[in-house]
């Protein structure tokens, strides 16, 4: 039977296929029914689902990163589309193409590396350029930093997004030195190479992304700076203060103490990347939303917490189309 992907759902439909469990989360109504909310998905995106009958049973049937055959009906909740699910049944993974399954950048992860490398290659600053050779070399570190997500959910989540995330925010630290003098371009363009790294160490999970335990533990911040001294250490005479002005580049680059920056951006270049940084998570999770709910007839997303707003998406799906027949003119 010929798979049907997330992006072909339509409000209305039956739908009858595989899906991949991302998350799920057991409930009970007012009226003391039990139910079962989960995350399924594909490589096209995911949806919201519904178990309302047997909800306890499926909960212990079924668990996170499990492949299942759903059968259900899609409804408009809230201007959201979801599955209302009649029947589900765990199925071996052998059995479907896990490549059906999984979220990855649009764009080639070989290609965004080969631009970064590029870009780096430009770094004027000898011991900034020794640091990101040294990275480059270390082969085990480069691969985990091509097949990992940004985030577990909010932006750039999904396999190469840490990358296409690195990539958009060094090429706009590039870009906004032709607008204001006396920053560092070195030192700008290598804080942007390396403010997320620790997410390599961060997160993990074979189909969905989970934190790790060092993850929790200590986070992607701190484990960037770690990361920092680790490579600095193998590189003779390295300035400590030109480590310093890059570790506290990573250490504020979230902006503010309650955000999880132990410190707040101090320098021209910190500062410079803690906006780009959030500029390019926040377009890049509304973008996601907008892309999540296209199929729903509404102009307007749901009701979106992290954002504590709706956001209007009829305009920018008309841009998309309109992106979309101007690349095939010009092809």
């Amino acid at each position: 039977m010929k798979k049907t992907m997330i992006s072909e759902l339509k409000e209305g439909m039956i739908v009858d296929s595989t899906f991949l469990i991302k998350g799920k989360t057991f409930g009970t109504g007012k009226t003391g029914k039990d139910y079962l909310t989960l995350i399924i998905g594909d490589k096209s995106g995911d949806m919201d689902a519904r178990v309302w009958d047997n909800a306890k049973d499926v909960d212990a049937m079924i668990g996170t990163n499990n492949i299942v055959q759903v059968r259900g009906r899609i409804n408009n909740y809230k201007g959201k589309l979801q599955i209302s699910i009649d029947e589900i049944r765990w199925i071996d993974r052998e059995s479907v193409d896990l490549a059906d399954y999984l979220l990855m950048s649009e764009r080639p992860v070989d290609d965004m590396l080969h631009e970064l490398k590029m870009l780096m290659s430009t770094i004027d600053n000898t011991h900034l350029k020794s640091l990101t050779d040294l990275f480059f070399a270390n082969e085990q570190m480069v691969n985990q930093f091509k097949i990992s997500s940004a985030a577990k959910t909010i932006h750039h989540a999904y396999a190469g997004g840490l990358l296409e995330h690195t990539l958009n925010v060094v090429r706009l630290s590039d870009m906004i030195m032709s607008v204001y003098d006396g920053v560092d371009r070195s030192l700008l363009l290598v804080s942007a190479m390396f403010h997320d790294i620790g997410k390599i160490r961060e997160l993990g999970g074979e189909l969905t992304t989970e934190y790790t335990d060092e993850g929790r533990l200590i986070g992607h911040i701190v484990i960037g700076a770690e990361i920092l001294d680790e490579l600095t250490a193998q590189i003779k005479n390295f300035p400590r203060e030109l480590a310093l002005l890059l570790k506290h580049s990573i250490l504020s680059h979230h902006g503010e103490l309650e955000y999880g920056s132990p410190k707040r951006p101090k320098t021209l270049e910190a500062i410079i990347l803690h906006y780009i940084e959030d500029m390019d998570s926040k377009i890049a999770g509304i973008k996601s939303l907008i892309k999540k709910e296209s199929a729903a007839e509404s102009d307007w997303t749901s009701y979106h917490a992290s954002y504590d707003r709706y956001f209007y998406k009829k305009h920018h799906l008309q841009m998309l189309d309109k992106d979309r027949e101007e690349k095939k003119d010009n092809e």
